[in-house]
């Protein structure tokens, strides 16, 4: 039995101008000459993204450039917070450093005592009493050295 009798096999057709890929053949070809192996398309991939960082980094150094030419101090927000290290291995921790948690902590410790908005009017009002007091002494005493004629404002 020969192969082009067997309809496992593709049928190859010579032609006047060689060899050329027909029918699923041609298909194969094309479907696998656009699709790269993964190698090269993660190279590719790499490639484009160090290039677009590049273009973006020029762009901000040339924004901040014009700025600072212009006078403007530029002022860089970084979003999050700032990663500590550890001492003893010298690994970038996420958790915050022992020393800032203890100052956290000794604030959260502190007890409000004026949480509610009722204690807020309540002290203020006992303020004002309190200062009403004093007011209503310092007025007798000084009634009283007025009656005595000690009284000398000036």
């Amino acid at each position: 039995m020969m192969e082009s009798e067997d309809p496992a096999f593709p049928i190859k057709v010579p032609s006047k101008h060689g060899e050329s890929l027909r029918g699923m053949e041609k298909w194969l070809a094309d479907y696998h000459s656009k699709r790269p192996g993964l190698h090269v398309l993660q190279q590719q991939i790499d490639d484009y993204i160090a290039e677009f960082e590049a273009l973006e980094d020029q762009a901000r150094r040339d924004k901040e450039a014009a700025a600072a030419e212009e006078g403007w101090t530029v002022v860089v927000h970084h979003k999050g917070r700032k990663k500590t290290t550890d001492l003893e291995s010298g690994i970038k921790v996420g958790s915050v450093a022992s020393a800032t948690a203890e100052r956290f902590s000794k604030k959260n410790k502190e007890v409000l005592l004026d949480f509610y908005r009722f204690q807020q009017r309540d002290a203020r009002r006992n303020e004002v009493i309190e200062l009403q007091k004093r007011f209503d002494e310092d007025k007798k005493r000084i009634a009283k050295m007025k009656a005595a004629r000690k009284f000398r404002p000036y």
